[in-house]
């Protein structure tokens, strides 16, 4: 445990990157030895084992000037056999991965290169990954000179906030997001690199019948899509996925043209034939998908609602065919038969529905979707294991208590069902829409405590039965853990107007079992909503502190606990802090040996505390002038993020 925390928070993340190229490249060189030199275009031996070679030094190359040495040196090598080389398995990832670090001479080569051949590329399983790449390099090096800076502060530009995120999708040893976009360039080279990105477009419009229905060449129409919008996004949502499934958007400025191209897309799909039909196809469904999500952005309102109420009237709403649903289970074999709009009948389908709930108008969401899609299903919507997630996306957007309130009336005597089928994260969404929309709080407490049948028990047995999302009644087959969702709720109960009886709860609970709860990873962040709420008051606030008091030295040896133990040392009066830091100086080998508790005794000076106390008052109240003069120049705010 000890060694796995030391290798950072995003340990698991990096590992697992780690290992699916180690095994990717592993198993190149076991296909080498067999004599079978990758999957796709046969490559010859020698060939491939310098490809061998290739990738094994990337996964080792990590200095960038290294880096553009290579690539430019790898590409000339491979000058006249590029397209042999990207429609090979093993060619196609170090291709993928080479044209980040490209110069000038060398990238546009490979763009007259790859142009000259746009459909082979397109329609083959290995090249058309190389063509995406090109196009997200090219994208990123055309629009870099019209960014505001900084390119990367956080802030959203589409009309729904989104959370921004630079690196979505970049799982390839050389990211491009950050160096394409900071690296200088000619503008002449930029400017071929619009124009690449402009051509590509065009010709994947003029081919939009054909390219649609190719598992391969719809990957590229994604991609220019997601180009002609500015959505810097290089991996596009796989078949049968949602593109909004992450809820995470960085949009670029691009220049105007684009727009029109983006608008000639949208019109394209709407006169299409069989446009009713495409939401229920994987390959067609997702293009909608992102092309919903290319349009929510300032300047393209009215394209956006165009397809929206489309998709409405000839898709959503559709009366004639309707397809019964399969059983989700035998128990749901034995209900009665589903009457449902026929939307809800089919995953791609549904997937299509919830970016556009994200999407959609305040407007069209309130008058048109709600209504004539949601009300009167709703039970049955939050039940369904398919639906279910569409009914979270529609709490998670409605901007009116009107909505809200309409929702909470059909599912509030369904509390128990919903965490019986395991859907609590429609509660968890409901919950936030209460408490963003300050409505029917009250009653969501309620509900919640008598599906879990611990409104008339001790506060332990309560904020059990609400963190495990288990009744009272229910004796589980093993020990249960903190519920992720159970957690959510909690945090978002506490954001309430009145949080009493939880925050009641919490005091009154013993503080050994207190302080298991926040040393939970899930559990640990009660102690930020709790600090944190602007309904909490200030002396509950000084009674958490207190309450832990005997508990803060085995808080301190867990990494989740010893951020509880930060927190309360904030939030405490100065006799408070003293008493903590008093309490930790007993415990100082044992903090030493830890990453996160050689981090606390740094940032509360415990060892100058053991050695003595009155110095650590000075020390103390020094270094907090400082973190208050440093907050009044930066900003607290820009200083904890950064």
């Amino acid at each position: 445990m000890d060694g796995e925390i030391k290798l950072g928070s995003q340990h698991y993340k990096n590992r697992a990157k780690k290992r699916k190229r180690n095994r990717f490249l592993q198993n190149a060189k076991s296909f080498g030895r067999k004599g079978n030199f990758g999957r796709g275009a046969e490559l010859d031996k020698q060939q491939y084992t310098y490809l061998v070679g290739i990738l094994e030094t990337m996964t080792k190359q990590e200095d960038a000037e290294e880096r553009l040495l290579m690539a430019n040196n790898v590409l000339a090598q491979l000058e006249g056999k590029e397209i042999r080389t990207a429609s090979n398995q093993l060619g196609s990832r170090v291709l993928e991965n080479l044209l980040t670090y490209t110069d000038e001479e060398t990238f546009a080569r490979q763009m007259t290169v790859f142009g000259d051949n746009f459909r082979v590329v397109c329609c083959d399983s290995f090249a058309s990954h190389v063509l995406q790449r090109m196009l997200y390099v090219a994208l990123l090096r055309a629009v870099a000179p019209l960014q505001e800076e900084p390119q990367d502060d956080g802030e959203p530009v589409g009309p729904k906030k989104q959370k921004v995120s630079n690196e979505r999708g970049e799982q390839n040893m050389w990211p491009s997001y950050e160096y394409n976009l900071k690296e200088s360039y000619g503008d002449e080279h930029r400017r071929q690199c619009r124009e690449f990105v402009e051509r590509l477009a065009k010709f994947a419009l003029n081919n939009l019948e054909e390219f649609l229905w190719s598992c391969t060449a719809n990957y590229v129409v994604r991609q220019c899509i997601l180009n002609l919008s500015g959505l810097a996004e290089m991996k596009v949502t796989k078949v049968g996925g949602s593109a909004d499934d992450s809820g995470t958007a960085k949009y670029l400025i691009v220049p105007e043209p684009w727009s029109k191209l983006l608008r000639d897309f949208n019109v394209r799909l709407m006169t299409w034939p069989q446009f009713a039909n495409l939401p229920h196809s994987e390959l067609s469904s997702v293009v909608l998908q992102i092309l919903l999500q290319a349009l929510a952005r300032p300047g393209n309102e009215f394209q956006l609602q165009q397809l929206c109420d489309k998709l409405h009237r000839e898709a959503f709403t559709k009366k004639n065919d309707v397809k019964k649903e399969e059983p989700e289970s035998d128990s749901d074999a034995e209900k009665k038969p589903s009457r449902l709009p026929t939307i809800f009948h089919q995953d791609v389908a549904i997937r299509l529905l919830e970016v556009c709930i994200a999407v959609a108008p305040e407007g069209f969401l309130k008058e048109q979707l709600f209504p004539e899609l949601f009300s009167g299903h709703l039970t049955e919507l939050a039940l369904s294991r398919s639906c279910n997630f569409a009914v979270q996306k529609l709490l998670d957007h409605a901007t009116d208590k009107e909505t809200v309130e309409a929702i909470f009336a059909e599912l509030e005597d369904s509390f128990g069902e919903i965490l019986r089928c395991g859907h609590s994260g429609v509660l968890l969404a409901l919950a936030k829409a209460c408490a963003r929309l300050s409505c029917q709080q009250g009653k969501f407490v309620k509900q919640l405590l008598d599906a879990l049948r611990c409104a008339e028990v001790g506060p332990d047995k309560m904020l059990t039965a609400v963190l495990h999302l288990v009744p009272t009644d229910v004796t589980p087959r093993e020990a249960p853990k903190v519920h992720l969702h159970g957690s959510l709720i909690l945090q978002t109960v506490l954001e309430f107007n009145k949080p009493i009886k939880f925050v009641t709860a919490l005091l009154e609970l013993a503080n050994d079992r207190l302080a298991a709860i926040l040393s939970d990873p899930r559990g640990s962040f009660i102690a930020n909503a709790y600090l944190g709420s602007r309904f909490v008051g200030e002396k509950s606030r000084e009674k958490m502190v207190r309450h832990l008091e005997g508990q803060y030295s085995q808080l301190v040896l867990t990494a989740h606990g010893s951020r509880v133990v930060e927190l309360m040392f904030e939030a405490g009066n100065p006799a408070q802090r003293e008493s903590i830091v008093r309490e930790l100086s007993e415990q100082c080998a044992q903090l030493n040996g830890k990453p996160w508790g050689v981090s606390i005794n740094k940032r509360l000076l415990v060892d100058t505390y053991k050695r003595d106390p009155a110095r650590w008052k000075v020390a103390i109240k020094s270094d907090a002038k400082v973190e208050r003069m440093f907050d009044k120049l930066v900003g607290a705010g820009k200083r904890r993020a950064s």
